[in-house]
């Protein structure tokens, strides 16, 4: 596996400095007992600097931003991520073949053909995904397929229930389930906007890549205005370039801005290969978009335009 876009770093042998009796003495006493600390005390030491030079200040504020900046994110996650649900898909079989991922539903076997993300839509229990993610259990025709989706409640309690298809646009990728909250309180998400989207600002994506639950992904709007397929052939306009990384599992998560405001569903990767190394270029559908079909989804099943 090649690892993409590694840091060079400087290293600092701080385990072989022996500060003098007089080292701590130099330290600002208003410093707080974190890494910041340790650090501050090897460069003012080695450098024989007084605590109150320029450069003891300006290290001083390049730290406190860095540690803001870690706890900022820190903290979008922990208010974001119980508005982000797991979703299995199942299939029912009389003789599964692989039985590391046979499950029992209803007193009968499946086994797990994939998963994926969606997250929190309202205070009903809808839940918007990609159709993609569901798309076997919204072309079900013998009634073998089930979803399973994993959440949480308000409160942090695990939760597991039954997903059940309420509408699905092919052409712009999206689909909406339902699950049963009733007596449950959850947290929808915080719906932002596309429209003022700058390449270069911050993005960060929750999902479950690969099964992994909660998982967090960051970086930079990569390019807007894409172009991607669609499921059912078509093409979906606007799409959000990212460099957040997006895996098999994040398809249907959402993308979040530096306020945590859902500003897109992450939904597709492309990858090329070639001369021995592939690289990925990762997608999201707009919010804009998905504000103006879902409504439709859960009133009517379809979008708008295809009701006429």
């Amino acid at each position: 596996m090649e690892v993409l876009g590694c840091r060079h770093s400087i290293f600092v042998p701080v385990s072989s400095y022996k500060p003098s009796s007089s080292s701590s003495s130099s330290l600002p006493s208003h410093l707080p007992a974190t890494r910041r600390t340790v650090i501050f005390t090897a460069v003012a030491s080695y450098l024989q600097l007084s605590p109150n030079s320029p450069i003891i200040s300006a290290i001083a504020q390049q730290l406190d931003e860095s540690q803001e900046e870690e706890d900022r994110v820190v903290r979008l996650f922990q208010e974001t991520s119980p508005s982000v649900v797991f979703i299995k898909d199942l299939e029912i079989v009389n003789n599964p073949k692989n039985s590391d991922e046979v499950v029992m539903v209803d007193d009968e076997k499946a086994i797990v053909e994939g998963t994926g993300s969606g997250f929190i839509w309202d205070k009903f229990g809808h839940i918007v995904t990609n159709y993609h993610v569901v798309e076997k259990l919204a072309t079900d025709q013998f009634g073998r397929q089930l979803c399973k989706v994993f959440l949480v409640d308000k409160y942090g309690n695990s939760l597991s229930r039954d997903g059940k298809i309420i509408g699905v646009d092919p052409s712009c990728d999206l689909a909406v389930l339902k699950v049963d909250v009733e007596g449950v309180e959850v947290k929808p998400v915080d719906v932002g906007s596309a429209y003022k989207l700058n390449v270069g600002q911050s993005c960060y994506a929750i999902g479950n890549p690969y099964g992994y639950e909660n998982t967090l992904t960051t970086g930079v709007v990569s390019g807007l205005g894409r172009e991607i397929p669609s499921p059912n052939g078509g093409a979906i306009r606007g799409a959000i370039q990212t460099d957040a990384a997006i895996n098999s599992g994040n398809s249907g998560g959402p993308l979040l801005d530096s306020h945590g405001h859902v500003i897109g569903v992450n939904t597709a990767t492309f990858t090329r290969k070639g001369s021995g190394k592939s690289s990925g270029v990762n997608f999201a559908i707009p919010i804009d978009t998905v504000v103006q079909t879902v409504p439709y989804l859960i009133v009517y099943g379809t979008a708008y335009r295809d009701r006429f």
